[in-house]
């Protein structure tokens, strides 16, 4: 097998000769890599990052910096190897207005957004954040919304609510109370997290009707400590609080592996038989989807996880679970497939969330896997799975309506063509090297 497949239009998947046996360490998490570039580069001095991961989501958010005029040196051939930044808390010396384009980078639309509306008295007047025709349909008006009300300053270029808007300079952000009705990610709470950094007094968040995916906000909290700043969640868990405090550069940060793309090489054994093992991911993880193991164990699997190693053997029969992904609604595509070889209907709920992501997930989701001949229900907030008799049928083409997660996911089924494979170099551009590495063939 060559390293790099050529894979365009299509990639044919096919089964593996036998049980998969493999210790695998995927590329390191976007959300960590997107968040700790973004805090080393509006952070007063140098930030020496490890184990970035080097994709689409990242690639961008890097040009972004660039043209912001972020100095970001490699200290070896690949991202991953290292990279040093030189912070500056105006986020970069760029002056008249760049114009940024995030693609469909949602953690570089949201995040940078936020952290230019509080960058205080910048170089530049004013910077134009604008992304691809699928962002441009997500939504962004919760997020500005509650920056204006601490004082930020935009004027939307297009449908009011979505990119592309016009971020304007100023003094920064004055500080205050903030109350989010159900945000519809907690990518808006991220970003307010970001952006309050830099506010010149306290900024509280207020979250009412709970939290979603809750743990990439705990991401946050601890990447934001990582570079000195100070946000906490109150005693009660519904409000946070962002201390005025300037960030600074992070001598030495490790990215972990993604702990999502890692969810699709743990899930191989309870299709296939054999074990895998993801090092340097285990209990003591950043990420709230280093927890899907637990998922992948009530379907059926032995798991062994240490606080930096994690382990899934399978083997036995798959049962059907009632799940609630709300904490890691990425991982629903995951379960979903998987549910196609369990013994019962799987319930997938907590996850209205997707319907805003690369696709509306939970809709795409129920139409590729009925092609697979599983019988699914949708709701508003999750799927209803029966699986099909018989097991997936096989030679199916499936869709991925550009979502790199709809592609990685399906691809585990084997025996299936996945269209637009190279979707998945959003987040893991190897992909369909490393099922060819662990014995299923890949073709065009």
């Amino acid at each position: 097998m060559s390293e790099t497949l050529d894979l365009r239009s299509v990639a044919k998947i096919g089964r593996p000769p036998g049980p998969i046996h493999a210790t695998l360490r995927p590329p390191g998490s976007k959300s960590l890599s997107n968040r700790a570039l973004l805090l080393a580069a509006i952070a007063r001095g140098p930030t020496r990052i490890h184990g970035c991961l080097d994709a689409d989501d990242t690639v961008l958010m890097l040009g972004c910096l660039d043209q912001l005029g972020v100095k970001v040196h490699r200290t070896g051939p690949q991202i991953a190897d290292g990279l040093e930044l030189s912070g500056d808390p105006r986020v970069g010396v760029a002056t008249g207005e760049p114009t940024l384009n995030v693609g469909t980078a949602g953690t570089v639309a949201r995040f940078l957004t936020a952290a230019l509306a509080g960058a205080r008295e910048p170089a530049w007047d004013a910077v134009i954040v604008d992304g691809s025709p699928r962002m441009r349909e997500r939504p962004m008006d919760t997020l500005l919304s509650a920056l204006t009300e601490l004082g930020a300053r935009f004027e939307w270029r297009g449908v009011p609510g979505a990119l592309p808007v016009r971020v304007l300079g100023g003094r920064g952000l004055s500080g205050g109370r903030i109350i989010l009705e159900r945000p519809a990610s907690s990518q808006f709470v991220s970003a307010l997290l970001i952006a309050g950094c830099s506010a010149l007094g306290p900024v509280s968040i207020e979250l009412r009707e709970g939290t979603p995916a809750r743990p990439y906000v705990d991401m946050t909290l601890a990447v934001i400590e990582s570079f000195g700043g100070s946000a906490t969640w109150s005693n009660d868990g519904t409000t946070l609080v962002v201390e005025p405090r300037e960030l600074q550069g992070c001598p030495r940060y490790v990215v972990e592996p993604d702990a999502s793309a890692a969810s699709y090489l743990l899930t191989l054994p309870l299709i296939w038989g054999g074990e895998v093992t993801i090092p340097e991911l285990g209990s003591a993880s950043l990420q709230g989807d280093a927890a899907f193991c637990r998922v992948l164990e009530r379907f059926g699997a032995s798991v062994e996880q240490t606080p930096d190693s994690t382990t899934v053997r399978g083997g036995a029969a798959l049962r059907g679970q009632q799940l609630d992904l709300t904490d890691m609604p990425d991982m629903t595509l995951t379960a979903a497939v998987l549910a196609l070889f369990a013994a019962g209907p799987t319930r997938i709920r907590g996850v209205e969330v997707l319907r805003h992501h690369e696709s509306d997930r939970l809709a795409a989701g129920a139409t590729e896997l009925r092609k697979l001949g599983a019988e699914v229900v949708e709701h508003e907030d999750g799927l209803d799975i029966e699986p099909p008799a018989n097991g997936p049928r096989r030679g199916v083409a499936i869709d991925t309506y550009l979502d790199h997660r709809m592609a990685m996911a399906f691809a585990m089924v084997g025996e299936v063509q996945i269209n637009d494979p190279r979707c998945v170099d959003k987040t893991f551009p190897r992909y369909f090297e490393v099922l060819a590495q662990l014995g299923f063939p890949v073709t065009q």
